[in-house]
């Protein structure tokens, strides 16, 4: 289990096999520059994504990463999403080419429908035709 830092400084231990999705964190969330980490329960630590992404893929097979307009990651595991979905004309003009659904929500991503579809099928799952 990767072990993190809260943002009080304590240490954390993660079970990367039940990550669901981890992505920097934003505008209101308690570390800036930290990221946040969807599993069991909501954990923000003050590791950068580049560092939390491939440590939890170590333990998480099927854990792979998309990019955002702005560059970011979202890694994610590619078990639980459904897609690739055309974006809406809204989100074409802000740069992303395809989206999935995770938890529930639309996740946009600067891939390619065909590019989205690649990077679910090699982490181990089938996407949706598109």
């Amino acid at each position: 289990m990767p072990t993190f830092t809260r943002p009080d400084g304590a240490p954390v231990q993660i079970s990367a096999a039940h990550v669901v999705r981890a992505r920097r964190t934003i505008a209101g969330e308690d570390h800036p520059g930290g990221t946040r980490i969807d599993w069991a329960e909501t954990q923000i630590v003050r590791e950068s994504i580049d560092t939390v992404g491939p440590a939890i893929k170590a333990g998480h097979p099927s854990f792979t990463f998309i990019t955002t307009h702005d560059g970011s990651k979202v890694w994610f595991d590619a078990k639980k999403v459904q897609g690739p979905l055309e974006p809406p004309p809204s989100q074409i003009a802000h740069g992303y080419l395809s989206s999935m659904t995770l938890m529930g929500y639309r996740q946009y991503a600067c891939e390619t429908m065909q590019e989205l579809a690649d990077i679910i099928r090699a982490a181990g799952t089938e996407p949706l035709p598109f």
